[in-house]
C-alpha cells in the first residue's frame, strides 16, 4: 500500500480526544456513602455490564472516525489488488524476438519489423520501471542464428534494459521460431511462477513458421504442425500462463487488411562461384554471380563485381518475375594468393540477401607430383611423357601446370615432400612403404589431392596394407587381383558413366564427349572387393563387364578439417607408345579432358573452409602453430578487432587447428591475421573467410492470420501488445480514499444514532 499524501497520516493522533474526554469524565465524579442510593445502585449493577459495553462502543466509534478520515485524506493506493484476492505472486514476462534477417525489412522509410518489436518491448519495460511496487520478472530471447537468452529470469529491470539496448538489429540468420520456442519452454517447466507472460515478436513469415513449412489453402505444412505447434500447444497448456503471438512484419503495417498475408518483391544474389575450380595466377578467369527476382513484377538489376576492394565492375540484367539469371564477369588475378570478391546489388528493401562473397586461392600454377613406375626406361613409354603432353603441352603459352615426376625410390626414401604439390600422382607404383603411407596422408591432410592409378606393376597386396589398411586408411576398398583378358584381345570394356555430376568428370560437359568416353577399347583392370567399399565413397565411372567393377572412385578425406580428395583409376593411363597399356584412354579427346578434369578437382579441398553460412564455424589447419591471431569482423557486424585468446590445437600430420571461431552472425568477410611460427622464423599470414546469408530467408510470403492460426494452433494473432499489456500505466492499483471518506461518514452517522438511543434509553 502506498499513500498520496502521507504526511496528512499524523491526523490519525486525533483519535485520542474522545478517549482523553471519556477518562476525564470518569474522574470528576467522587464517590459519597449515602444510605439512601444504596437501594439505587442495587437497582443499577443489573444494567451495568449494558452501560459499559455501549460507552465502550461509542468510544471506539470515536476514536475510529479521526482515523478513517486521516486515511481518507492521505489518499491511500492499494496495488497489485487482484494478486491480493486471487493469490497470484511474481509475474514472468518473457519476450521472444524474431531476429532473423528478414525482420530488417525496410519499405519507403517505414520502422522495420524488428524495430516494431523493439519498441513494443521498450514500451513494457518502461511500465516496470514506472511501478517500483510491481514484481515483474523478465526473459528476453532472440531467436536469431542461435537462441540467445540475453536476460534470464531477473527481476533487475536495468538488466532487462540492458539485454533489450544489445537487441539492436536483427542478425543475418535463417532459422525459424522453434529451437528458441523450444529453449523457452524448458526454462518455464523449471521456474516455479505460477504467472506468466510469453510474447513472440516476428514478422509473421513462412519461413519464420517452420523452414520446410509450405502453407498451401489454409492447411499447415509438416514442419509446422509436427514440431513449432507441438512447442506452442507445450507452451500454451502450462496453467497460469498466456501465450501472445504478435505480427509486427510489414502486412501487420499494412493500411489495408492486416491480417489477409501476402508476398512481396526482392531481387538477391543467391550465389558468387569460380567458373574453372581453380585460379591460377595472369589466367583470364570468369566469375559468375546468380541473381534470383522472387517477386510477381520484372526487374532490372544491376550488379556490382569488386576484388580486393578495388574499382568494381557492373553488369546489369533483366529478370523476369520468379526467374533466374547470371551476371558472368572476366577478370584477371594479378598476384598469388587468397582474394577476396564480393558481388552486391543496389540496396533494396531487404538489404542482407543484396551481397554475396566469396574468397578464392590464387596459385602461380597446379604443382603436380608424378610418381612414375616407369622411369627408367624408354621415356616415350613413362607416364611422365603422356602427363606433361596433356597438361602442358605448350612451353610458349601460359602454364596451367607444372609437372614435377620422380621415381618410387624418391618416394619411398623420403627424398620428396608430397604435401607440397598441389596433386600427387601414383602412376602405376610398384609398392609403398610406412614412410610413403604416412607422407599421402599427410597430403590430404592439408588439403592438397592424391590420385592412384593402378596398373600392369601394382602390388596390390602393398597397397591394401599401406593405403586401405583394413578400412582404416584413405583408401575406400580392398583391391582384389587384375580382371579381364589381355591388351588388344578380342574380349573389350568400356568406361560407362555412373555420375555424369562428379566433379572429376566436369570437363565432359556435352553429350558428344561423354559418349566418346563411354566407346574407350577397356581391355583390364583392377577388381574391388565389393563388402569393403566405404559407405562414403563416390562412383563416377564402372566397367561394362557383368559385375559392374567400379572404375573411377574418390573420397573426401577429413573433410571436416579442409582436407583433400583421393581418386583412384583401376586401369592406369598409358603412353601411347606403350603397346602393352590396359586401355585407349590416351586418346587426347579423352585424356585431356580427364587429367585436366581430375587434377583441377583434386588441387581444391574437399570442402573449402573459406565458405561458410551464417552461423557456421570458421578454422582451418596450419602448416605451422599461429601466434598472436587477431580478428577483423565484416562492416555489417560493427564491432572492433578482437584478440583470439584460444590457443592452437596440433592435429595429425604435423599441422595446427586455427581455434574455431563460431559467432557467425553477420555476412561478410571474417579476417585473421596471425604469425606462422616456422623454423626459418615468423611468417606472417592473413586469412579472409567468406561468410553468406541464407537466401531462403528472402522470400517474403506471409500466411494470412487465420491460416498461421490454425497451424499454429493458438487464439489470435496480434499485430499490437495485448490488452494485459497496453492498459493503464497502473492497471493492478486502486485507490482507497473515497471508499474511507464514505466509511468515515457511515461512521459518524452510526455514533450519532447510537448516542442518541443511548441517551433516550438513561433519559
Amino acid at each position: 500500500m502506498q499513500f498520496l499524501n502521507p504526511a496528512l497520516l499524523a491526523g490519525a493522533l486525533l483519535f485520542a480526544v474522545p478517549l482523553v474526554i471519556h477518562l476525564l469524565n470518569r474522574q470528576r465524579h467522587k464517590r459519597r456513602p449515602w444510605a439512601a442510593m444504596e437501594f439505587l445502585l442495587r437497582a443499577y449493577q443489573k444494567q451495568r455490564n449494558r452501560l459499559r459495553n455501549e460507552n465502550l462502543l461509542l468510544l471506539l466509534l470515536r476514536c475510529l472516525i479521526p482515523i478513517l478520515l486521516a486515511l481518507a485524506i492521505a489518499r491511500p493506493i492499494l496495488r497489485e489488488a487482484a494478486v491480493l484476492f486471487t493469490g497470484g505472486g511474481v509475474v514472468h514476462h518473457v519476450f521472444v524476438l524474431d531476429s532473423s534477417y528478414s525482420m530488417g525489412l525496410s519499405q519507403d522509410g517505414a520502422p522495420t519489423p524488428f524495430a516494431r518489436a523493439r519498441t513494443m518491448v521498450g514500451k513494457l519495460l518502461e511500465r516496470f520501471e514506472q511501478n517500483p511496487n510491481r514484481n515483474d520478472k523478465v526473459t528476453l530471447v532472440t531467436a536469431g542464428v542461435r537462441p540467445r537468452f540475453l536476460v534470464r529470469g531477473d527481476l533487475d529491470l536495468a538488466a532487462a534494459r540492458a539485454g533489450w539496448l544489445a537487441a539492436s538489429k536483427p542478425e543475418d540468420a535463417a532459422g525459424d521460431l522453434k529451437a528458441a520456442l523450444s529453449q523457452v519452454a524448458d526454462a518455464l517447466e523449471t521456474e516455479s511462477d505460477g504467472n506468466a507472460q510469453v510474447y513472440v515478436f516476428t514478422d509473421l513469415q513462412q519461413r519464420a513458421l517452420g523452414a520446410d513449412a509450405a502453407l498451401a489453402d489454409g492447411e499447415p505444412g509438416a514442419e509446422l504442425s509436427d514440431t513449432l505447434a507441438d512447442v506452442v500447444a507445450r507452451i500454451a497448456d502450462r496453467d497460469g500462463l498466456q501465450l501472445h503471438w504478435i505480427d509486427t512484419g510489414p502486412m501487420a503495417a499494412s493500411v489495408l487488411d492486416p491480417t489477409a498475408g501476402g508476398e512481396l518483391d526482392n531481387v538477391q544474389i543467391q550465389g558468387l562461384r569460380l567458373a574453372d575450380p581453380a585460379a591460377i595466377e595472369k589466367a583470364p578467369a570468369e566469375v559468375t554471380a546468380t541473381l534470383r527476382n522472387v517477386g510477381s513484377a520484372a526487374a532490372t538489376a544491376e550488379v556490382t563485381l569488386e576484388i580486393d576492394g578495388g574499382e568494381p565492375v557492373r553488369k546489369v540484367i533483366e529478370l523476369p518475375a520468379g526467374a533466374e539469371g547470371e551476371a558472368d564477369f572476366h577478370v584477371t588475378f594479378r598476384t598469388p594468393g587468397r582474394h577476396r570478391l564480393r558481388a552486391s546489388l543496389v540496396q533494396d528493401a531487404l538489404a542482407a540477401d543484396d551481397e554475396r562473397f566469396l574468397t578464392v586461392e590464387v596459385r602461380d600454377r597446379i604443382r603436380v607430383l608424378l610418381i612414375d613406375g616407369k622411369d627408367g626406361g624408354d621415356p616415350l613409354k613413362s607416364y611422365a611423357y603422356l602427363w606433361r603432353a596433356m597438361l602442358d603441352p605448350d612451353e610458349n603459352a601460359l602454364p596451367t601446370f607444372a609437372v614435377d615426376a620422380v621415381d618410387l625410390v624418391t618416394l619411398l626414401g623420403g627424398q620428396c615432400t608430397p604435401k607440397d604439390y598441389d596433386v600427387v600422382v601414383l602412376a602405376d607404383v610398384e609398392r609403398l612403404n610406412h614412410r610413403a603411407a604416412k607422407a599421402l596422408a599427410d597430403t590430404l591432410r592439408a588439403g592438397r589431392g592424391v590420385l592412384c592409378m593402378f596398373g600392369p606393376q601394382c602390388d596390390i597386396e602393398s597397397y591394401n596394407l599401406h593405403l586401405y589398411a583394413a578400412g582404416e586408411g584413405p583408401m575406400p576398398f580392398r583391391l582384389l587381383p587384375a580382371l579381364g583378358g589381355a591388351p588388344g584381345s578380342s574380349t573389350v570394356r568400356a568406361p560407362s558413366i555412373v555420375d555424369e555430376n562428379h566433379p572429376a568428370l566436369a570437363e565432359f560437359d556435352q553429350d558428344i564427349y561423354r559418349e566418346i568416353l563411354q566407346a574407350i577399347p577397356l581391355w583390364r583392370w583392377y577388381g574391388v572387393a565389393a563388402e569393403s567399399l566405404h559407405q562414403q565413397a563416390a562412383i563416377a565411372l564402372r566397367v561394362t563387364d557383368a559385375e559392374r567393377t567400379p572404375l573411377l572412385v574418390s573420397r573426401a578425406f577429413d573433410p571436416q578439417h579442409g582436407g583433400g580428395q583421393a581418386a583412384f583409376l583401376m586401369s592406369a593411363i598409358g603412353s601411347e607408345y606403350d603397346a602393352e597399356r590396359w586401355n585407349r584412354f590416351d586418346d587426347p579427346l579423352v585424356a585431356f579432358a580427364l587429367l585436366h578434369g581430375m587434377v583441377k578437382w583434386l588441387a581444391l579441398p574437399a570442402h573449402d573452409p573459406f565458405a561458410v553460412d551464417v552461423g557456421g564455424e570458421l578454422s582451418c589447419t596450419l602448416p605451422a602453430r599461429p601466434e598472436n591471431i587477431e580478428l577483423e569482423r565484416p562492416v555489417r557486424d560493427g564491432r572492433p578487432r578482437a584478440l583470439i585468446a584460444e590457443a592452437s590445437q596440433p592435429v595429425p600430420g604435423g599441422r595446427f587447428l586455427l581455434p574455431p571461431f563460431a559467432n557467425t552472425i553477420y555476412a561478410g568477410f571474417y579476417t585473421f591475421d596471425m604469425q606462422l611460427d616456422r623454423e626459418s622464423g615468423k611468417e606472417p599470414l592473413r586469412l579472409p573467410f567468406a561468410v553468406n546469408v541464407d537466401p531462403a530467408e528472402g522470400e517474403l510470403r506471409y500466411p494470412a492470420h487465420a491460416d498461421a492460426q490454425r497451424a499454429l494452433g493458438v487464439e489470435r494473432i496480434l499485430t499490437s501488445l495485448p490488452a494485459i499489456a497496453s492498459a493503464d500505466d497502473t492497471p493492478d492499483q486502486s485507490e482507497l480514499g473515497p471508499s474511507l471518506l464514505l466509511l468515515t461518514l457511515l461512521f459518524v452517522l452510526g455514533e450519532a444514532a447510537l448516542a442518541r438511543y443511548v441517551t433516550a434509553r438513561r433519559g
